[in-house]
This record gives structure tokens, C-alpha cells and sequence, in this order.
């Protein structure tokens, strides 16, 4: 019988795995750091200290930090290994859009020097431009979602086109974004964040300064469709791991304080629905143009976009000036979806976050507290619930003076699930639009875990083998907040709470190469072992082996 952790301590699988923490987080990149105006630690989606401070390009930024050596066995005490920092590489997904901040003026990873497009194209210094394509493969082998039957695999690929003019501080651009599977068959899990063929995630204007009105503040303002990734990108992120990519069509406004001590950001927008959604012209790969969900900005207001229902808007606020080297962060998001959207959602989500930044031979934490209050509904035909709901995450880290640059971290998250007693009141914490593979699983076909009705204890072990290879090991063990209430991803509920609240055990190993400027490699392996919720829920799985899911996967960028 399984018991809560309070009351044992899970037993750890260890293995050893190269990998990196650069791809790790959602599997890898903290993208859209152009817009949050942060650099993040990809292993982890966060901001380290080095990361605020502006900085060369790599290759440079090493050449002149004293505490950085040739091989990680090389680095000294109280610095940031390069590889779990920007700007030296950049994760398995679209980048090319992230590359620069206007604000610091600073690139946040180097173009390959010998074949980039800008220089063998020879484009002018006005133009910017990269293409980059990701193929995957990726497969699980027994089933554990709801009526599932066996096991599945896809092939999905990933092409991104980015280009942008500026001028004076004026720019202009656009990403182009396909986004195919090959390989999945009728009965499999099929989405709208695994295929988008042939659209635009980003169509922008943009102006930015470093000296706004002689004030020395630096500002930005950036309009039109857009991707955003704020903070931990817990609840705001541009996705990495996944085929396809939140955006938002709107404005996004950011104030910088001139050394970086101090941040803040709004932005009012309306998201944008992928399409078509229909699992059969998914799986054909059909292409359809996406658009702002139901052409709504701002209620009552008609016009250039239409009848307007909904938005998405929010204000985040962060600081370094804390002792002790530690950062906050303070946000407040709204969300008001259109009644005609399935969950109807009405939420104020506001949250804080403090951290200290990991630096070899030293401890990091992590602290990030999030309430949701408001009214949501569970599907189109569910009724309409008052909404309250919370996540907590903490963490403790160390990083190891010691070749490989090893660092543990400890982990540990709850989110809330089900209803009150009364059914009045949704306890079912939302993640809104954030990323989650950085610190759970892959997700792709795959992601049995989402911040919904977990109680989730971890850790993590990061390694530093060379400068081109890096990697990681996670273990967690997955509890229900509430046994009686959905496993959201697996789709099974016990109402009655009797099939127990223990979903399983995962256990990871991932690994990445940077075999070439232009060319970078990852691989990984993640096993669910299955508890008892996850055996005898009702629908659940007749197999009741446990689950291995594999991925490899590569980009090409120029």
C-alpha cells in the first residue's frame, strides 16, 4: 500500500544520463525571453543572475569570465556553469525570433559563425533572418489514459521561418510556423498542439529604447501577434517541447530599469485558436488559418476586430534588489474567456515567486506561490462553477564544487483538484497558458502529469560531462490532491475515492549533443510506473504494465 509522503520517503531510482538543461526545460527553451525581458535557465525555466546582466555572445562572455574554464572540471567556485545559462545555446525548438533583447541590446546565443543565413545569403544589416526544422520521433508502449488499448507513436516536425526588419529602434516582423505529425493513426491521441500547418505565430511591430526621455530606463513596446513567456513560464510561456505554440494577438509593454534591477511588464491580449481542430483533418495534416478566439479584445467594443468578449491581460513585476542574492517576482493575470468557449473561464490568477540563483559550490532555491479565484466550467455542456484554486512549488538546490559541475535539486509541488463538497465550487487549479515539461515529463503524446490535482515530491540531478554535452535524471512520485477527483491528463476519476489516490512513480533520463554549430541532438526515456489509481480507476488500462516512453529528436538551424 502506498502512503502520502509524509509519512515515508519514496525510494530514488538512480542512473546515470547526459543530457541537457538547456533542452530540459519544456523541453528546453525558455523562449519567448525577448518578451519577459529575462534570460532562463533551461533546466529549470528560470532567471539566473548572469542571465539579467548583459552579456557578449558566448563565445566571448567565456573568453572574459575568469571563473569559467575550458572543460566544466575547469570552473570555479560561485559561477554559473555557461551551459545552464543563456546565452550559450539555445533549446531543440524555434529560437530564432528570441535571439536578440532590445533592451540590453545583448544576443542570448550565438548564430553559427560559418553557415548562418544572414551571412551566406548576405543580407544587410537592417535584416534579420533564421530558418530552423526539428524532427522528432517519439513513442510509448503500453496505454494509460482512459480507454486506451495500446501503445502509440508519431513523428512530429517542426519548420520556422523567421524574419525582421528594424530600423531607429523600429523593427518589424514575422515567424512562420508548420507544424506536421506523420505516423499517428485514428485511434491515437491526435491535437491541435501537435499539428498547425503552415501559419503565423507572429506577425509584430515593435519599438524599444535604452534611454526613454533621458530617464535611463529602458522601454518596449511591442504590438500585433506575439508569443510571451513570463517568469517560471509555470503559467505564461511559449512552448518548446511541444510541436505547436501559445500566441496572443495584442499589446505587450515592458519598462527596465537601465542595469537590470528591476522589470515590469503588461500586456492586453486576445489568444489565438489554433486550427482546424477536428481530429480528422488533423491527422491529414489539413491547414486552415488560425484566428483570435471569437475576434474578441475587449468587452462591448466593436470595430477592426469584431464583437469583443474576452481577453487575456496581465501586469509582472520582478526584482534583483533583494539580499542575499535573491530575486522576486509579483504578477496578477485575468483571464475573461467568450461564453462560447468550452470552459468559459472568468479567472484572476495572482501569484509571487522568489529565488536565488544556482551557482557552483552553492545553494539555490525556489519559492512560487499561485491563488486562482473567479468562475470556469468543466466542458461546453458542464455547469458554471465559482472557481477557487492554488499551486505551490518549492525547491532546494546545490551545486557541487566538483568536475561535471553536478547539482541536485530537491522538488515538490501541489496544485489543487475537484470540487467542494457542496459541488458548488471548482477546486481545479489552471495552468492558463504555461509550459510544463521543464520540470515534469515530455509532453508531445505523452505528459501524464499536469498542476492539477498533484502532490508531487521529486528531485533532480543535473551533470556538466563537457561543454557539448550536458544532462540530467529525474525522479518524482505522483499523488492525487484529491483522490476523488479527475487524473486530468489520463482522463480517470474515482468518485467514489476507493480505487486510492496514488498515480505512480516516473522515472527520466535525458541527454543532448551539440554535434555542430548548426546541429544539435537529444534523446530520452521516461517510465511511468503505475499505482494503484492508475491500475484500478474505473476505464483504466487492462494492462497494467508499466509505461516506457522514448524520444529522439534533432534541429537544424541556419
Amino acid at each position: 500500500m502506498h502512503t502520502r509522503p509524509r509519512d515515508c520517503v519514496p525510494s530514488l531510482l538512480l542512473s546515470f544520463a547526459i543530457a541537457s538543461p538547456s533542452v530540459i526545460a519544456d523541453a528546453a527553451t525558455p523562449s519567448a525571453a525577448l518578451l519577459s525581458g529575462v534570460f532562463l535557465n533551461e533546466s529549470r525555466g528560470k532567471t539566473t543572475a548572469d542571465q539579467r546582466k548583459p552579456q557578449a555572445n558566448s563565445s566571448a562572455a567565456d573568453e572574459t569570465d575568469p571563473g569559467v574554464g575550458k572543460t566544466p572540471a575547469q570552473d570555479k567556485k560561485g559561477i554559473t556553469p555557461p551551459e545552464s545559462r543563456r546565452p550559450n545555446r539555445w533549446g531543440l525548438t524555434a529560437g530564432g525570433s528570441q535571439r536578440k533583447d532590445w533592451l540590453t541590446g545583448e544576443n542570448r546565443w550565438d548564430l553559427p559563425e560559418r553557415y548562418n543565413a544572414k551571412r551566406m545569403l548576405g543580407m544587410p544589416e537592417w535584416l534579420d533572418g533564421i530558418l530552423e526544422h526539428r524532427t522528432r520521433y517519439e513513442t510509448f508502449d503500453v496505454p494509460w489514459q482512459l480507454n486506451q488499448t495500446g501503445g502509440q507513436h508519431q513523428i512530429p516536425m517542426q519548420t520556422v521561418l523567421w524574419l525582421e526588419a528594424n530600423y531607429a529602434g523600429f523593427r518589424a516582423g514575422f515567424e512562420f510556423w508548420d507544424a506536421r505529425q506523420f505516423g499517428a493513426q485514428p485511434t491515437y491521441t491526435l491535437n491541435n498542439t501537435m499539428v498547425n500547418v503552415a501559419d503565423f505565430t507572429q506577425i509584430y511591430a515593435a519599438w524599444a529604447t535604452q534611454n526613454l526621455l533621458d530617464s535611463g530606463l529602458g522601454f518596449e513596446a511591442k504590438g500585433g501577434r506575439q508569443t510571451i513567456d513570463l517568469g517560471s513560464r509555470r503559467l505564461v510561456a511559449r512552448n518548446a517541447f511541444r510541436n505547436t505554440s501559445n500566441a496572443f494577438t495584442g499589446l505587450l509593454l515592458r519598462l527596465r530599469e537601465g542595469k537590470g534591477d528591476w522589470q515590469v511588464q503588461a500586456f492586453a491580449t486576445v489568444p489565438v485558436v489554433r486550427l482546424p481542430e477536428e481530429k480528422s483533418k488533423l491527422l491529414n495534416n489539413d491547414w486552415a488559418w488560425d484566428h483570435v478566439q471569437n475576434n474578441t479584445v475587449f468587452p462591448g467594443v466593436s470595430g477592426v476586430f469584431g464583437e469583443t468578449q474576452s481577453v487575456f491581460a496581465g501586469i509582472f513585476g520582478e526584482t534583483q534588489f533583494l539580499p542575499w542574492d535573491i530575486r522576486g517576482e509579483l504578477y496578477l493575470y485575468y483571464l475573461d474567456e467568450d461564453p462560447s468557449s468550452p470552459r468559459n473561464r472568468q479567472l484572476y490568477t495572482p501569484g509571487f515567486r522568489i529565488f536565488r540563483p544556482n551557482r557552483k559550490g552553492e545553494f539555490d532555491f525556489e519559492a512560487e506561490s499561485v491563488a486562482q479565484t473567479g468562475r470556469s466550467r468543466a466542458s461546453l455542456t458542464a455547469r458554471e462553477l465559482n472557481h477557487e484554486a492554488y499551486l505551490e512549488h518549492i525547491q532546494l538546490g546545490y551545486t557541487f564544487d566538483l568536475p561535471w559541475d553536478p547539482r541536485i535539486l530537491v522538488q515538490y509541488d501541489y496544485a489543487t483538484g475537484g470540487e467542494n463538497g457542496s459541488g458548488t465550487t471548482t477546486n481545479s487549479f489552471d495552468t492558463l497558458y504555461g509550459a510544463r515539461r521543464f520540470e515534469y515529463t515530455p509532453t508531445g503524446i505523452w505528459g501524464p502529469f499536469a498542476r492539477n490535482n498533484i502532490n508531487a515530491p521529486g528531485t533532480r540531478l543535473f551533470l556538466v560531462p563537457h561543454r557539448d554535452v550536458t544532462g540530467f535524471l529525474a525522479y518524482r512520485a505522483w499523488w492525487m490532491a484529491d483522490s476523488k477527483a479527475l487524473w486530468q491528463p489520463a482522463g480517470l476519476i474515482d468518485p467514489t475515492g476507493k480505487s486510492g489516490d496514488f498515480m505512480g512513480h516516473t522515472v527520466e533520463l535525458s541527454a543532448r549533443w551539440d554535434a555542430h554549430e548548426n546541429i544539435a541532438l537529444e534523446a530520452g526515456w521516461n517510465c511511468l510506473i503505475k499505482g494503484n489509481f492508475a491500475r484500478n480507476a474505473p476505464g483504466a488500462p487492462a494492462n497494467h504494465d508499466n509505461v516506457n516512453y522514448f524520444y529522439m529528436q534533432t534541429i537544424f538551424r541556419f
